[in-house]
């Protein structure tokens, strides 16, 4: 880069300001070396992929900083998941650094009636919360996000907010002309949050240079291969090429991607962080392997996005379910429906094999209701439960039409039985244990399905691998967790997941193999019956 131009980018600008952060440390781009680029780049969209405690909260308050202080913008939004983080940020950090480092950027910062909101020349800085992943009916109004003008904005953990209000805080853009957004998080789960929108990026990698063979090592492509633990000695990170230990002092960002253009994608964690050796990280996987915390090690230490085995299904899972037989044409029952209505109605149905077994005998979409009845009738169906919240009077209509149908409404944090109104053929239960039931079933090998089909691979398994479930903090102080199941592939693909678990909860209400045998005895009491088939002869 030519001298003068370097010289105005804003990294060049800190390394020759003494910069104090958290009112003892002077910004040391030697131990960060991977800010710099994303200090200076002006790309519009920009998706930060990190380990904890990589400094890019910092870097970030900085580059909102710069953008105001330009001039050409109305407002610059600020974004944590709580307003208590804002708070404590606002107070501890944002203050003392301005007070710190005035020359830089003090001086233009002017006072407001609020510690959220600050004003530099002619644009306002915002900080907000946004409201935390899982926090429900207790999230407050979303007034104070729709009120703020934005032509940029930096989300901070964005993968621990409310995704319906991430979108909310994305609108307050729309019209800006040169919009600015950074999404910076340590991953969660593969498929949501950041780990999605860096796949959509050109997907850079934080390379180092080995000072013996010239060679580029990417510690988070490597690992573990990365690290070598010699039996009387720490352990030290390894060139990929001529396998020496390789000293971290030289990188550079390397996209993966090249036919991205307008958004750029960082992927760095504490394999590349100077302060911890290669011993940190593997005391770290070690603790994880002996406290099982194996998440909290791929998100935090590697920055990758995970999910336990009861925390997704899989392909593998979904095929070790299917059975030789094909779908039936009828079936005499007794069955149990489950809907996930709209617009199509999409729908499964079980028969009930034991007290714990049961068999998907159809999976499907009807474009109405009425087309609905006739699945029921063509399984026999006894009971069944659907989504009231899409239409509710066309949902209580049908259940009164058909005994033993009753509409579904999920009840955030109920973690105790399902309520089953019978006056009002209704049943109230919470999201996440009908879920977590439903999906313990199947992973259990207690859920069969009929042979694969076109539908199957197009639509079934699809939205069956599209829920993933997430643990978040409730309580910071007690460390009580909680968990939600959330929509990952950046769609809302899910019906059939949903389906499927309202027929799971249809199963309680049919009967086993004994009341299977009572139905018959009166069906054959009918003139004209032929011989009732086995439940099983699908």
């Amino acid at each position: 880069m030519h001298p003068v131009l370097m010289r105005e980018c804003l990294s060049y600008r800190l390394a020759h300001s003494n910069v104090v952060i958290d009112g003892v440390d002077v910004l040391d781009f030697e131990q960060y070396p991977y800010i710099p680029e994303i200090l200076d780049e002006d790309a519009p969209l920009i998706t930060i992929v990190k380990g904890a405690q990589m400094g890019f909260t910092i870097a970030c308050i900085m580059k909102a900083l710069e953008w105001a202080k330009r001039g050409t913008m109305r407002g610059i939004g600020y974004y944590f998941p709580t307003e208590g983080e804002v708070s404590d940020f606002a107070k501890a950090r944002f203050g003392p650094m301005m007070a710190d480092n005035r020359e830089m950027w003090g001086r233009y910062v002017e006072d407001t009636d609020s510690a959220a909101l600050k004003k530099i020349g002619k644009t306002h800085l915002y900080f907000r919360g946004i409201g935390q992943r899982g926090g429900g009916s207790a999230l407050r109004s979303t007034s104070k996000l729709k009120s703020i003008p934005n032509d940029a904005q930096v989300l901070d953990e964005m993968d621990e907010m409310d995704a319906s209000r991430v979108d909310t805080i994305r609108h307050r853009m729309d019209k800006s002309t040169t919009p600015m957004r950074v999404t910076l998080s340590t991953p969660t789960l593969p498929g949501f949050g950041v780990d999605l929108d860096y796949t959509k990026s050109d997907q850079r990698v934080w390379m180092w240079k080995c000072v013996r063979c010239n060679a580029w090592t990417c510690l988070e492509l490597d690992y573990p291969d990365c690290i070598v633990e010699p039996n009387n000695a720490d352990p030290y990170y390894q060139c990929s090429k001529c396998h020496k230990p390789l000293e971290r002092n030289v990188g550079q960002w390397v996209a993966r991607s090249t036919d991205v253009l307008d958004h750029r994608g960082y992927w760095i964690s504490q394999l590349s962080s100077r302060n911890q050796p290669a011993k940190f990280i593997v005391l770290a996987a070690e603790m994880a392997v002996e406290s099982g915390r194996h998440r909290e090690f791929q998100n935090q230490n590697l920055a990758r996005a995970y999910a336990e085995t009861d925390e997704e299904i899989t392909m593998e899972q979904l095929n070790a379910a299917l059975l030789p037989e094909s779908k039936p044409l009828r079936h005499e029952g007794p069955a149990a429906l489950g809907c996930d209505p709209g617009k199509p109605n999409w729908y499964t149905v079980r028969v009930r094999t034991s007290a714990d077994d049961s068999v998907v005998i159809d999976r499907g979409k009807v474009s109405d209701l009425d087309d609905l009845d006739n699945v029921w009738k063509k399984y026999n169906c006894e009971a069944g439960v659907i989504d009231k919240g899409y239409d509710p009077s066309k949902v209580e209509s049908f259940c009164r039409a058909h005994p033993g149908c009753y509409g579904a409404l999920y009840v955030g944090g109920k973690t105790s039985s399902p309520d089953w109104n019978h006056k009002e053929y209704e049943v109230k239960v919470g999201r996440t244990k009908l879920l977590d039931d439903a999906h313990r079933a199947l992973i259990a090998g207690r859920v069969k399905h009929v042979r694969a089909d076109e539908f199957w691979h197009t639509h079934f398994v699809p939205q069956m691998m599209n829920l993933k479930r997430a643990s978040y903090v409730v309580n910071e102080r007690t460390g009580e967790e909680r968990a939600e199941w959330v929509v990952t592939g950046g769609k809302k693909n899910d019906h059939l997941r949903h389906a499927d678990a309202y027929a799971h909860l249809a199963l309680e209400r049919v009967g086993l193999v004994k009341s299977i045998q009572a139905v018959a005895t009166r069906a054959q009491s009918r003139p004209g019956h032929k011989r009732r088939r086995s439940v099983m002869a699908l």
